[in-house]
């Protein structure tokens, strides 16, 4: 079984673009939070392959979510089912 843990990073951003109806720039995101303009550039396009706690932590403060809400778990193949005994 895969598991794929997606985060949703794009999401936020694009919510929060609509809310505040302006461009939010990433190098304005890097600013706010501290976090280096490439570590959020992976975060946007879902291709982070670590998740620091630091990081997590104020992703959640900028966007004002709990982490719960900044991921996402799929199962890419679902888990094979028992056989029954006869």
């Amino acid at each position: 079984m895969d598991v794929t843990v997606n985060n949703r990073f794009g999401v936020l951003l694009a919510e929060k673009r609509a809310q505040e109806k302006r461009n939010i720039p990433l190098a304005e995101v890097a600013e706010d939070t501290g976090i280096p303009p490439k570590t959020l550039f992976a975060w946007a396009n879902n291709t982070v392959t670590r998740f620091d706690v630091h990081v997590i932590n104020a992703v959640c403060k900028y966007f004002g979510v709990k982490p719960g809400d900044l991921f996402e778990y799929t199962e890419d193949d679902p888990p094979p089912t028992a056989k029954k005994k006869k």
